[in-house]
């Protein structure tokens, strides 16, 4: 599992390890106990979602404005979109950071 850290201080892209044979590619898409070494914290992930777009379409800009936050957990399962994380958390040290990650399903980002 290859891992790179984002500017922004609680992101990262996550690209698993695939492994191929005649049949086709398998990889971990979601695994809590290697996300938690990674992150140094535990995701209680509680609801999974899936949006199926049509090229080209922007689904938007989106956030929590919660205490405790709001993780997310994003991946591309046929074609690619372009991820883009910005800090809007007033007093956080990257506040105004931005990063963004190709995410498609050859490499299986997340």
């Amino acid at each position: 599992m290859d891992i790179r850290e984002m500017a922004i201080s609680v992101c990262c892209e996550i690209t698993p390890q695939q492994y191929g044979d005649n049949r086709g590619v398998f990889f971990e898409t979601y695994r809590f106990d290697r996300l938690e070494e990674i992150s140094g914290r535990r995701i209680d992930l509680r609801q999974v979602n899936t949006s199926v777009s049509k090229r080209g379409t922007g689904r938007g800009a989106h956030f929590a404005d919660i205490f405790q936050g709001q993780a997310k957990y994003v991946f591309a399962n046929h074609g690619a979109i372009v991820d883009n994380a910005i800090d809007i958390r007033v007093g956080s040290p990257s506040y105004g950071n931005w990063d963004s990650s190709v995410l498609d399903d050859v490499d299986g980002d997340e």
